[in-house]
């Protein structure tokens, strides 16, 4: 959406100066364009900084920031608030950009919350994958998942917001009900170099 805001200042910005003259109520509607869409570009580029800063590999007070190594931990702590969580490792893992780590963790975080919000009873099962060219996450429950669309938890801004640091680096994330009858959330990034971070305009 950003780069789509800034074209549109551009060519605004064109109209504008072309019928200046000759037209100045076409050239005050180009400019009120250009008002609102560089007021939404601005708002946009806010929400991708934010966003950024949260990929930081470090903690505000140093500590290191958590990683796939430690979904062992995040399992264990679930599984003390009375889900069961099973945890499967696919793939041989390796080391990943701290952002993509970062991003995979919290997904899984921000999925089993939801489990233990709303799921009762129900039984997890994480699967990490590590493929060739990405990292794949799938948190399912047999619970009554509930899509978390509305209120954020914690510095993850909720699974929905993870939908958009997904996007930043390029990956993708759905959630939803599955045709086995439990509910799913998967997440797929990928691990390349090139791919480490991308911006709205190379992931649509």
């Amino acid at each position: 959406m950003f780069a789509h805001h800034m074209s549109m200042i551009s060519v605004q910005a064109g109209l504008a100066r072309f019928v200046f003259d000759s037209d100045p109520a076409k050239a005050r509607g180009a400019l009120g364009t250009i008002a609102d869409s560089s007021g939404k570009a601005l708002e946009e580029l806010r929400r991708m900084l934010r966003l950024l800063r949260e990929e930081d590999p470090r903690a505000p007070d140093g500590a290191p920031m958590p990683t796939l190594a430690r979904l062992a931990e995040l399992a264990d702590r679930v599984r003390a608030g009375g889900v069961p969580v099973e945890l499967a490792v696919e793939g041989t893992p390796r080391p990943l950009a701290p952002g993509v780590e970062l991003c995979a963790y919290r997904v899984v975080q921000e999925a089993l919350t939801n489990v233990l919000k709303h799921a009762g009873r129900a039984h997890a099962r994480v699967v990490l994958g590590y493929g060739q060219h990405e990292v794949t996450v799938s948190v399912m429950d047999d619970g009554e998942g509930v899509i978390p669309d509305t209120v954020p938890t914690g510095a993850g801004h909720g699974l929905i917001g993870m939908r958009e640091r997904a996007k930043l680096y390029g990956g993708t994330l759905s959630l939803g009900p599955r045709a086995e009858g439990d509910f799913a959330v998967e997440l797929a990034l990928p691990t390349s170099a090139s791919a480490t971070w991308r911006g709205d305009d190379r992931t649509r």
